[in-house]
């Protein structure tokens, strides 16, 4: 009976096909709950959002994690059709790196970061997640709640910077590019600030104080990657 069950349940599976492939990229890109919607609704309104998200109602929005890697390869696909370089998340000169330079591997570690920006975001989003909890304790989030709200901004970050390094391209004025860092930096600040309480003026120092020491924990810990694989060559 149970053999019999189980193979009625194998018969309702569909094959993935083209027709099964078209209706879930039409179910990613849908206007009303998919990647559009998600985009908007994160970059509006960051910390509301995300905790409608854990708490209120998940149909709507695209999962963290889809949303986080498909942005960046939506980035990354752009950035190398029109060959555009990007130092943001690699180590190339970071912290006085060119005086010891010679000690450390950092072309393999770069090259793996340009080619794996999603993965990059999600361990700089992992260390930003630990401060947060630890800076943000009181508030009872857990750190897996906290990397939801990391994933989509960070999904956001990417469309984001991808706007601006195209306008930049387009007018080739360096400016707009770092003018758009640093306004993203302000939007990070301000999400993580909004999502554990809009009205607290010191959620947004605490907030910017947990991407500081997020990104300097990730560049750091990847020049330490970089000595270790130099020295084991």
């Amino acid at each position: 009976m149970n053999q019999e069950n189980s193979s009625e349940t194998k018969k309702e599976i569909k094959r993935i096909d083209a027709s099964y492939i078209s209706h879930e990229i039409q179910h990613l890109l849908h206007f009303d709950k998919g990647f559009p919607f998600t985009f908007k609704e994160v970059l509006l309104r960051p910390g509301k959002a995300v905790r409608e998200y854990l708490r209120e109602n998940r149909e709507k929005y695209v999962k963290p994690i889809v949303f986080l890697v498909f942005a960046a390869v939506i980035y990354t696909f752009i950035i190398h059709l029109f060959h555009i370089e990007v130092l943001i998340f690699n180590i190339k000169g970071f912290g006085g790196t060119q005086q010891w330079e010679h000690n450390l591997d950092t072309e393999v570690i770069n090259k793996w970061i340009d080619s794996h920006l999603g993965y990059s975001a999600l361990i700089i989003g992992f260390f930003m997640a630990i401060w947060t909890k630890i800076f943000f304790y009181k508030k009872g989030y857990n750190i897996f709640e906290i990397f939801v709200l990391l994933s989509y901004v960070f999904g956001v970050f990417f469309i984001a910077l991808l706007f601006f390094l195209l306008l930049s391209k387009l007018t080739g004025l360096l400016m707009i590019t770092q003018i758009g860092v640093l306004l993203l930096q302000v939007y990070f600040v301000g999400a993580i600030g909004q999502f554990f309480g809009e009205k607290n003026l010191f959620n947004y120092v605490k907030s910017l104080i947990c991407l500081f020491l997020g990104i300097i924990t990730y560049k750091y810990s990847l020049i330490l990657l970089a000595y270790l694989i130099h020295l084991f060559k």
